[in-house]
């Protein structure tokens, strides 16, 4: 099916190449005119004489499979773009909390599907440096604010 799709694109290139080119070396006047009308009906020859001759059955195959196979494609890409973003953002959210708290961190947050079927923040590694407070802070501020519960939050203290 792509070779058909490439020869018609080539099909419809030429033409329009060969219409343009008629256009350039076609006197002004009727006969440019005529010219017009004749380079239309060329270039609709060239568009549409090739889908007439396609065979039904190999169009209602190939379309077939294509629909079955694009939707499920998309949606799989579709959610885990979701879950990228939101493992970034989430990472991004307690760097900037840790940040505000005096730690220098970095966080990989791991994204799970809820009951509802909703991509969310899961848990949370974070690497750094801190002091015991702002660990505790960090860790609550994780808790409340992003429903990570402390079983699933880890903290990597650099140099140990």
């Amino acid at each position: 099916m792509t070779e058909f799709f490439r020869n018609w694109l080539l099909g419809v290139t030429a033409a329009a190449l060969a219409v343009a080119l008629a256009q350039a070396l076609t006197p002004e006047g009727g006969v440019k005119k005529v010219g017009k009308l004749v380079g239309g009906l060329v270039l609709l020859l060239a568009a549409a004489g090739p889908v007439v001759k396609l065979n039904p059955a190999d169009l209602a195959a190939a379309s077939a499979g294509y629909e079955a196979m694009a939707p499920e494609t998309a949606l799989q890409g579709g959610e885990n773009v979701m879950k990228t973003l939101i493992a970034q953002k989430t990472g991004a959210y307690i760097v900037d909390k840790g940040a505000a708290l005096g730690c220098a961190c970095t966080a990989r947050v791991e994204v799970e599907e809820n009951a509802d079927g909703w991509p969310v923040p899961h848990s949370a590694e974070v690497s750094g440096t801190w002091t015991e407070q702002q660990r505790e802070q960090l860790s609550r501020v994780i808790e409340e604010e992003l429903d990570i519960p402390a079983e699933r939050q880890s903290f990597k203290e650099d140099g140990t």
